[in-house]
């Protein structure tokens, strides 16, 4: 008798210790890794793989509430990084799943899906943009990943309902591909990115640039340091050159055949350079801006890359386009984590938590995302 109380009682307290662990973790949400296939990566000259690892952070109520739907951010990593990046790695050291329960518990931050893909690839970052040398790294995450997310969690699959940004070279992709994708996303940004490529940086970087264009060899990329391998980066997503191996890209600088050698400017190559200019994207996307829900820019004042965050902010000033501008005390890395929670305070209140209803040209109500399928 005695015995089978015992056993009662230890029973009763082990599943008061698991229904208090199972609490403890709805409250702070989880983290889902999962591997993606990107048919958008599929023979890229690098060969790099088109299967993505991917982590996805779900927010407490997820399991607890089966018939329920969320927006979804996408959060981009800079250059070097990863998708771990967000959850300990690297520099940001913080983690997306207890900085999600501190803002959740503010209440500035909704409850909402976090997509962070891994866009790593051979030269160290892929820029967020679709190249014949690296591969199509921004229909990856704009076709092969959205799709995929939708198919597979229970989203709000909608633009109004969708929002992309990142860091540094992330914050490149946050602006981008809100301007390519806007049918995709209705919220975009970029922490401390880089978005302008004008004459005077490129001629700051002429020689660095000619110097690359010398190199014939991964084992020279490698003995690199990482700023001078983000130029291989720039160059061959945004100026691939399929017939030039071993790096298929060509530079925006480099030198004359004769002797003495002198730096000088690629044209081809520095205006495919000016074509990724977000600044000039801009300039021909106004209406695209002016759709948008919601934008937020940052950048710490101490920040090399402050004058480009500044530049933005001017440029969408001067477009007439409502955003969202931040500058504060601090360098490049200090401060990420700190800026993603300001950021997704603003798509919170930009982004819709609820289907969207809009009227057909006949007049016909129609849910803008088509109907409604169960996913996990």
């Amino acid at each position: 008798m005695v015995n089978t109380r015992r056993c009662l009682v230890l029973s009763l307290l082990t599943l008061c210790l698991l229904l208090t662990g199972l609490a403890a973790m709805a409250q702070e949400g989880k983290l889902v890794r999962e591997m993606v296939y990107s048919p958008s990566l599929e023979g890229n000259l690098l060969g790099d793989s088109p299967k993505r690892a991917v982590t996805i952070y779900l927010p407490p109520s997820y399991d607890l509430e089966p018939d329920r739907r969320y927006p979804v951010v996408y959060l981009l990593h800079g250059y070097t990084g990863s998708n771990e990046l967000w959850t300990g790695g690297s520099y940001i050291s913080g983690n997306i799943l207890y900085s999600m329960r501190s803002w959740l518990k503010s209440g500035k931050v909704k409850e909402m899906i976090l997509v962070m893909p891994n866009s790593h690839n051979k030269f160290r970052g892929s820029f967020y943009t679709n190249s014949i040398t690296t591969g199509g790294w921004a229909d990856f995450i704009a076709k092969d990943l959205v799709e995929y997310i939708d198919n597979h969690y229970r989203t709000l699959p909608q633009r109004e309902s969708r929002a992309v940004i990142g860091h540094s070279m992330g914050g490149y992709g946050g602006i981008k591909l809100g301007l390519l994708y806007p049918d995709v996303f209705g919220c975009m940004g970029g922490l401390a990115g880089i978005y302008h490529f004008d004459e005077e940086r490129m001629k700051k970087d002429s020689g660095s640039y000619a110097f690359c264009s010398t190199l014939e060899s991964w084992n020279q990329f490698y003995g690199l340091s990482w700023q001078t391998q983000a130029m291989f980066a720039e160059a061959a997503a945004f100026a691939p050159n399929p017939d030039k191996p071993p790096f298929y890209c060509d530079f925006p600088y480099t030198y004359t055949d004769t002797k003495p050698r002198k730096i000088v400017k690629n044209e081809e190559a520095y205006k495919r350079f000016q074509e990724h200019d977000l600044l000039r994207l801009a300039e021909k996307r106004i209406d695209v801006l002016r759709n948008m829900r919601a934008i937020y820019v940052d950048c710490g004042t101490s920040d090399e890359l402050i004058d480009d965050a500044r530049k933005l902010h001017q440029k969408l000033e001067d477009l007439g386009v409502k955003h969202v501008y931040r500058e504060f005390p601090g360098s490049h890395i200090c401060c990420v984590m700190t800026s993603t929670g300001e950021a997704l305070e603003v798509f919170s209140n930009a982004m819709a938590f609820e289907p969207v209803v809009s009227v057909e040209p006949r007049g016909k109500l129609a849910i803008t995302w088509g109907e409604i399928r169960r996913r996990r």
